[in-house]
């Protein structure tokens, strides 16, 4: 879901996904590069969205 939110241009929509998805199993958001990108992409472009700066430390702390 996150990445059509992502294609949509909609970053609070992924990125609330995108926590959601993590909170739920980890793995699913940190062990898939596609995702990954959209993660670093998120905290490049819309470093002020509501949930990208708790997202982006999750992430990239797990790397």
């Amino acid at each position: 879901m996150a990445r059509a939110r992502w294609a949509w241009q909609r970053p609070e929509q992924t990125a609330r996904a995108l926590l959601d998805a993590y909170r739920a199993n980890p793995g699913e958001v940190h062990d898939r590069p596609a995702i990954r990108r959209i993660v670093i992409e998120l905290a490049e472009r819309h470093p002020s969205t509501s949930g990208v700066r708790e997202l982006h430390t999750a992430v990239t702390r797990a790397i």
